[in-house]
């Protein structure tokens, strides 16, 4: 694993070197996260679908003593309508907007609340003293027909996936997009690396299909009773707490 993250590195920092040609196919669109079972017959594979399982195996002892002390109810910021971060929601959710300009991309996520808009630029490095933020600063350029994204900037206050395993503003992210059968899939190749949480990186692989349709609405908070029993769960455990004090 260690060498495969490595060669995808190396080819991400050949790629950043190659320039920023852009490529005469557009990607405008509505993807969602495609299944195994239909791609299956085009001989396409999702990899590393249980990210929890990847990730958990990599975390430092001190991340994993952190996960296993974080509540998934009360902690959880995007559970009640607060950003959580893009780690969770292209791998696991799997909706956004694809829409380019000439100098920056726009990936507007379906779960506006969680991850929001995420930016992606064409025209300028990483600045030099980065303010940590939720997705942290993207920067791509073009390999041929592949945007490879380097983001870095991340501050330390979401999750690399459901687990609740946690990271540092070290997180380091790079992905290889593109479209493939013709443009009705999007593939995008991650490798995440953080070496003072993880004690080595890990990838994954998601493809997306493009929709006829466009992105609904989806506005957090909209189910208030959900809402409302989700609050009650989290704060249960510290009535419980209460009582026995008081």
């Amino acid at each position: 694993m260690r060498n495969i993250c490595l060669g995808i590195f190396i080819l991400s920092a050949c790629a950043f070197a190659a320039g920023n040609d852009v490529p005469t196919k557009d990607w405008t669109g509505f993807y969602t996260l495609s299944r195994d079972k239909e791609l299956g017959p085009l001989g396409l594979k999702n990899v590393n679908m249980d990210l929890d399982k990847t990730i958990i195996a990599r975390l430092q002892p001190w991340a994993k003593a952190k996960m296993e002390a974080t509540s998934g109810d009360a902690d959880d910021t995007g559970a009640v309508c607060l950003p959580d971060g893009i780690f969770r929601n292209p791998p696991f959710a799997g909706r956004f907007l694809w829409l380019p300009t000439k100098d920056h991309i726009t990936m507007v996520f379906h779960e506006t609340n969680t991850a929001g808009v995420r930016r992606i630029y064409l025209n300028r490095p990483h600045p030099r003293n980065l303010l940590p933020t939720w997705n942290g600063d993207a920067v791509g350029k073009w390999d041929g027909d592949t945007l490879v994204v380097d983001t870095i900037g991340f501050n330390d206050k979401s999750w690399l996936m459901s687990a609740m395993e946690p990271h540092t503003e070290e997180t380091h992210m790079i992905e290889r997009m593109r479209t493939v059968k013709d443009g009705a899939y999007f593939e995008i190749v991650t490798v995440v690396e953080d070496r003072h949480a993880l004690t080595s990186a890990y990838t994954y692989t998601r493809y997306y299909k493009k929709q006829k349709d466009e992105i609904t609405e989806n506005i957090c908070g909209d189910e208030i009773q959900e809402w409302k029993d989700w609050h009650n769960k989290a704060l249960k455990p510290q009535l419980e707490r209460a009582k026995q004090v008081k």
